[in-house]
């Protein structure tokens, strides 16, 4: 554990104030944790003698710090305890966020206010901060309570994770757990609560033969490209209509906040318009050729080529 000046990694809000631990914090803890262990139990595995592990723990890549309630009210005075992990300096500059809100506190933005301080902290230059680019917390996706505290924040939705850590979940047993990502970026911050961030919208046209035949969402050999494409890509599959010119093929890609994957067999210059008028450059757009009984990893690298584009 690297020794620190006293006032390092020390902010002071409204109503909290967060510092990281010391020994002092001990009996405050034991009753912190002990009073919050059952309503914690339902995505962790609670223990509130863990502190000295907790202290020994402290190092340049992972930081603790615990809110304190400026008006204790009479409690034991700790509102939460947040870890900052995971913490990579050079190019990456992140880390990632754990915490736990505790009782009689909880359920009054005291929490917030101090998660608020830490990522402060941990945007801020060092010495006085981590020097970090990116924080982000992985959040089971049944634990709304803590997503919407991350989201007050300005955190965005970036993605889930299948099996991302082996913990505790609603059913209180130890098992891996699915995860959803969110983050916040030091230029971002501090960030506006609830912050909808557009999704990438991409697209693709697989480009059927004039000889080929389409009945609604099936088209024989460009049909199974086109499927097995949509679904790589995780986009919605637009089909051309017989005997259609196309606009509404147009309309719903320009719809979908996403994009899409287009399966049509119509002029060069049509199709151009089209993903104009939907909203994409048309230079940019990949076209592929239909082509019977496609193998997975050419699915993948046409799929790569898609993603590539947009990068």
């Amino acid at each position: 554990m690297q020794p620190h000046r006293a006032d390092r990694f020390v902010a002071v809000g409204p109503r909290v104030s967060v510092r990281p631990p010391s020994s002092a914090d001990t009996a405050a803890y034991v009753e912190a944790v002990t009073r919050s262990a059952h309503r914690l139990a339902d995505f962790a595995v609670p223990d509130p003698h863990n502190l000295p592990a907790v202290l020994a723990a402290q190092s340049p890549t992972y930081r603790s710090f615990l809110i304190h309630a400026s008006d204790a009210r009479g409690e034991h005075g700790i509102v939460g305890r947040v870890n900052v992990a995971n913490v990579v300096a050079g190019a990456f500059r992140s880390a990632t966020l754990g915490y736990d809100a505790y009782d009689p506190y909880a359920g009054h933005g005291l929490f917030g206010e101090g998660l608020r301080l830490v990522v402060d902290i941990a945007f801020a230059d060092e010495p006085a901060g981590l020097g970090l680019h990116r924080v982000e917390a992985n959040i089971q996706p049944a634990n709304t309570r803590s997503a919407g505290v991350v989201r007050a924040l300005g955190f965005s939705h970036e993605g889930f994770s299948r099996d991302f850590l082996h913990m505790a979940g609603p059913d209180r047993r130890r098992d891996w757990r699915d995860h959803d990502r969110y983050a916040v970026l030091s230029s971002q911050w501090p960030a506006p609560p609830y912050v909808r961030r557009p999704s990438r919208r991409m697209a693709v046209v697989v480009e059927r033969a004039p000889g080929d035949v389409a009945h609604g969402l099936t088209a024989g050999l460009a049909g199974e490209l086109a499927g097995e494409l949509a679904e790589e890509l995780a986009l919605p599959r637009y089909a051309e209509q017989i005997g259609s010119d196309g606009g509404t093929l147009w309309e719903l890609l320009a719809a979908s906040p996403v994009g899409g994957v287009v399966e049509c067999c119509l002029p060069p210059a049509q199709v151009r318009a089209g993903l104009a008028r939907a909203g994409f450059d048309p230079a940019v757009v990949p076209i592929v050729a239909a082509a019977p009984d496609v193998a997975a990893r050419e699915v993948v690298a046409v799929a790569l080529r898609v993603r590539a584009a947009y990068a």
